[in-house]
């Protein structure tokens, strides 16, 4: 594929004059209708640059992120290495245009995972954890990695929730196929850890609840879901289900949509046949054919699934 070559640059280095510490500009106070509109064309790169013109600009823009971000197709996030062994990070969104991205940190890190819009990127010499956002640039650090949290990217999961309770982001990582869940609060420095007696295949938070897929003492026993509490104290809560998942499901993960919580195979050749939705109300597994949502799932090696909405993105041009 040939991409093209007018690429524009995410940097830190790049500086925006602002309005805040002098008087108003003409161009600074327009219509808020009008502005509003314009605001509502823009990309989602350039809408973080809108954010950062003035107060006025960022106050719009902050008072309804969530409708433009919601009117917006995802973007395409890719890693390439150069000739000189150095990860180069583009962004692509819907229209094709190109965005190379500096992020810090990303020297001497390798890439593995993604969550909540944010890259995790593990130091191989420091032993710690970053979680860069690739357009915000805002970034949490969890230090101090116990020797046996990481060891391969391939059973890997890890997820970062915001925890109301202390209102502090939480970052929690477990591997499949372990028993283990460790867990560190940004700015403590620290990490624990919570035991299960059922193998762990994967770690999912939705609808700021956190939620575990296990199986028994073979990989084709049933499968359970737990949910895993915080405060006061950390367990996990083994939730009761009028049925179990297929055991066909050989290598299941978690993918979520805004209101539905689904399990999906992850090697199946056919995998539309092997996505099943958690039904709350009735507390049993429900196949997806039952559902007739025109749902596109989408799976990632390396981070979490999504399960998303045919015609859920507003046209805004």
């Amino acid at each position: 594929m040939i991409r093209s070559q007018n690429h524009d640059s995410v940097s830190s280095n790049k500086r925006i004059n602002t309005c805040d510490h002098g008087s108003s500009t003409p161009w600074s106070n327009p219509n808020h209708d009008v502005l509003f509109l314009v605001m509502m064309k823009l990309g989602v790169i350039d809408f973080f640059a809108f954010n950062r013109v003035c107060k006025l600009w960022r106050s719009l823009s902050l008072s309804n992120k969530n409708m433009f971000m919601a009117s917006k197709p995802p973007m395409l996030m890719y890693i390439r290495n150069t000739h000189y062994k150095k990860k180069e990070y583009w962004l692509e969104d819907f229209d094709g245009r190109n965005f190379k991205i500096t992020l810090p940190h990303s020297r001497r890190t390798i890439y593995v995972g993604l969550t909540c819009c944010y890259l995790i990127l593990y130091g191989w010499g420091t032993s710690d954890f970053w979680l860069v956002n690739p357009i915000t640039r805002h970034e949490l650090h969890f230090p101090f990695v116990p020797s046996d949290v990481y060891s391969s990217v391939s059973i890997l999961r890890a997820i970062l929730v915001f925890s109301s309770s202390i209102s502090k982001y939480v970052f929690l990582i477990t591997k499949r196929f372990s028993r283990q869940i460790w867990f560190s609060i940004a700015g403590k420095g620290d990490w624990n850890d919570v035991s299960s007696n059922f193998h762990i295949l994967d770690i999912h938070a939705f609808k700021e609840k956190i939620y575990t897929l296990h199986y028994g003492s073979h990989p084709w026993d049933v499968r359970h879901i737990c949910e895993m509490r915080l405060n006061p104290e950390p367990k996990l809560m083994l939730l009761k289900t009028k049925d179990f998942l297929k055991q066909e499901l050989y290598y299941p993960k978690f993918v979520s949509s805004d209101e539905k919580l689904y399990v999906m195979e992850t090697i199946s050749t056919d995998s539309s046949n092997k996505i099943h939705e958690l039904d709350f109300g009735e507390m049993r597994w429900v196949p997806f054919e039952e559902t007739r949502d025109e749902y596109a799932f989408f799976n990632c090696a390396f981070g979490p699934g999504a399960a998303v909405k045919r015609m859920s993105f507003v046209d805004s041009q």
